[in-house]
C-alpha cells in the first residue's frame, strides 16, 4: 500500500474517531469546538492526500501519445489563451458579417444604412483581430 493511501486511511480513521466522540455524551463547549477544529483540519488533510493520489489519473504513457505530444510540441504546442480567444472572436465576427450580408439582401432601403454601419464596424473589428493574429504569428 502506498504512503498516500495509508495517509488517506489514517485521516478517515481520525475523522471517524472525532465523529464518535461528538456523538457520545454531550461534551463541554470548549471540547466541542476543539473537536470541530480537529475535524476541519482532518478534512483538509484528507482532501490534500486525495488530490495527490489521483493527480495523475488518466495520464497515459503509451508510445502513440508520446509521439503525438512531440509532434504537437514541434508545432509550438497549445496556443496561449488570448490567441484562442482572438480566433473565437474572429469566427463570431465572420458569422455576424455573413448574417448581416444576408439581412442586407432582404432588407428595405431605410434599414440598409443601419446594416451598412453594423457591417463596417464588424469588418473593422475583424481586421484588427486579423492584424493581432498575424503579429503573434510573426513573433513566433
Amino acid at each position: 500500500m502506498s504512503r498516500k493511501t495509508e495517509e488517506i486511511k489514517k485521516s478517515i480513521a481520525r475523522l471517524e474517531e472525532i465523529q464518535r466522540k461528538l456523538s457520545e455524551a454531550p461534551a463541554a463547549e470548549g471540547e466541542g469546538a476543539l473537536l470541530c477544529e480537529q475535524m476541519k483540519s482532518e478534512l483538509q488533510n484528507l482532501k490534500l492526500w486525495i488530490s495527490m493520489l489521483y493527480k495523475y489519473n488518466g495520464t497515459s504513457k503509451s508510445n502513440a501519445k508520446i509521439a503525438a505530444s512531440r509532434e504537437n510540441g514541434k508545432k509550438g504546442g497549445r496556443p496561449p489563451k488570448f490567441v484562442a480567444d482572438l480566433k473565437k472572436q474572429k469566427n463570431e465576427l465572420e458569422t455576424l458579417l455573413t448574417d448581416l450580408h444576408n439581412q442586407q439582401i432582404s432588407a428595405a432601403v431605410e434599414e440598409e444604412d443601419d446594416l451598412n454601419s453594423q457591417t463596417e464596424k464588424a469588418r473593422q473589428e475583424l481586421d484588427l483581430i486579423n492584424k493581432k493574429l498575424s503579429e503573434i504569428k510573426n513573433e513566433n
